[in-house]
């Protein structure tokens, strides 16, 4: 059954959006590390720009003639009492002469002191402010101590933090909606291939998945897994085709077996009994190579008990194959001939491969009239290696040609060759493991079949 759950905590439980929360929490703690360091930065050049503007204005009262400051600090304060600065002038016996800046603040070099311009009123609770001192000696051994507030710093760092704070939680928020919507497009796309995949599990093995679109990685999952679909369907196809041919083919034979022994056991003599045997066992011999044909499909098929590729001269497989079947072509009153060139290298298996051509051959032999001339060659295209197999016999209907790979598949309805219907089977499994092409025309009279495998060219052969 397809999931239930609500969409919206499906999406929450995704890899999208767990990514999402996990890119979330880095862009999070990399905008904390970027806006706290642009913080940093702004502040210092705060502070650097506050001490600048009391060094010069510390430089320009040292500047002044000494019985003239107290005065021309009180103008200062009379001209500007909510200024920027704040003075202290002592003596040199250390008695206030001149300022509002606490005594306690009195000394050389910076220093901060806290201090409240005016007594705090319900209407104006004023705060304490913080100010930045600067203490000078002069020459006569007062001291003059200039300070600001640190306020606007201090506010401009409280702006700071709140804007890093917002902002990282702006960013995180973003990347979690981002996610979620993400995550939200992605189930999206990926249930109609669920979907998919729950009509397969249902029995509609014809249902293939969408091309999801998200990314062509997912796209190329969803074509492989659609190949293997097909392989499978294929496969399931062959084994409901063997089920039913078995059942159709060995019925026969069997029947036959059972007649034989039948007879043998009711005969009124030795020979009789003898031959009926002969027969039997005929029979029973013709069984065992079908089903030893059916066992070596399913291995060939399924890829199971082959050696690793291996390169492969087909003049020198061909050449010994011929050699072989020479003297069966000469008892069934056939010619047979064979057109080989040098060098025709493929990677492949040399057992499956001297079965394949085996069986090719067999078949034009075993399937044609006496008198029938069997040609093997070997030709070579730009990267491509074929080898032929052609007879001048009655050939194959063009209608029938797509069929005779198939499982028991025989032209004459008779079967009178005594063949299992599988050498073609057994052949179109081995090319198709070898990523080969098989075709199947006409000779002109006769039968054509052209097995073209991809030339070797050197390189690593085992795959």
């Amino acid at each position: 059954m397809a999931d239930a759950r609500p969409a919206s905590q499906s999406t929450f439980r995704s890899g999208a959006f767990r990514f999402a929360l996990v890119f979330a929490g880095v862009f999070a703690i990399a905008a904390f590390l970027i806006l706290g360091m642009v913080r940093h930065q702004v502040g210092r050049y705060a502070h650097e720009a506050m001490a600048g503007t009391l060094e010069t204005e510390t430089a320009t009262l040292v500047a002044e003639d000494r019985g003239a400051l107290a005065a021309e600090i009180a103008r200062r304060m009379t001209a500007a009492p909510d200024g920027t600065f704040h003075y202290l002038l002592l003596d040199a016996t250390g008695r206030p002469l001149v300022g509002t800046v606490p005594v306690s603040a009195a000394r050389v070099g910076w220093s901060q002191v806290v201090m409240q311009e005016h007594p705090p009123t319900p209407t104006d609770p004023e705060r304490p402010e913080r100010l930045v001192t600067l203490g000078t000696r002069l020459a006569d051994g007062s001291l003059l101590v200039v300070a600001t507030d640190g306020y606007d710093v201090d506010k401009l760092g409280g702006h700071m933090i709140r804007f890093t704070i917002l902002w990282a939680i702006a960013i995180t928020l973003i990347a979690l909606i981002g996610g979620w919507m993400a995550g939200r497009i992605f189930l999206t796309r990926l249930g109609a291939a669920n979907a998919a995949i729950e009509r397969i599990v249902a029995g509609r093995t014809e249902q293939r998945l969408p091309m999801i679109g998200l990314a062509p990685e997912l796209d190329d999952l969803a074509r492989n897994i659609n190949r293997m679909l097909d392989r499978i369907d294929g496969l399931m196809e062959g084994l409901r085709q063997v089920s039913t041919d078995v059942a159709h083919d060995l019925r026969t034979p069997l029947t036959r077996l059972r007649q034989m022994l039948e007879a043998a056991r009711e005969a009124p003599g030795r020979d009789e009994t003898d031959a009926g045997i002969e027969v039997a066992l005929a029979q029973a011999d013709q069984l065992l190579a079908t089903f030893r044909a059916i066992l070596r499909l399913a291995q060939i098929e399924g890829g199971g008990r082959r050696t690793p590729f291996a390169p492969i001269d087909l003049g020198e497989l061909l050449r010994t194959l011929i050699e072989t079947y020479e003297p069966v072509a000469i008892d069934a009153d056939h010619a047979l001939g064979a057109t080989l060139i040098a060098d025709a290298t493929v990677n492949g298996d040399a057992e499956l491969l001297a079965q394949l051509f085996a069986n090719l051959i067999e078949n034009a032999i075993i399937h044609t009239p006496s008198g029938t001339r069997v040609s093997i060659g070997v030709e070579r295209a730009p990267g491509e290696i074929s080898v032929v197999v052609s007879d001048n016999g009655p050939g194959v209907p063009a209608n029938e040609r797509e069929r005779i790979t198939r499982r028991f598949y025989q032209v004459d309805p008779s079967r009178s060759s005594g063949s299992s219907g599988l050498g073609l089977s057994i052949a179109n499994a081995i090319v198709t493991l070898h990523g080969a092409r098989l075709s199947i025309g006409d000779a002109g009279p006769g039968l054509r079949i052209a097995v073209s495998f991809q030339e070797w060219n050197g390189g690593a052969p085992d795959r």
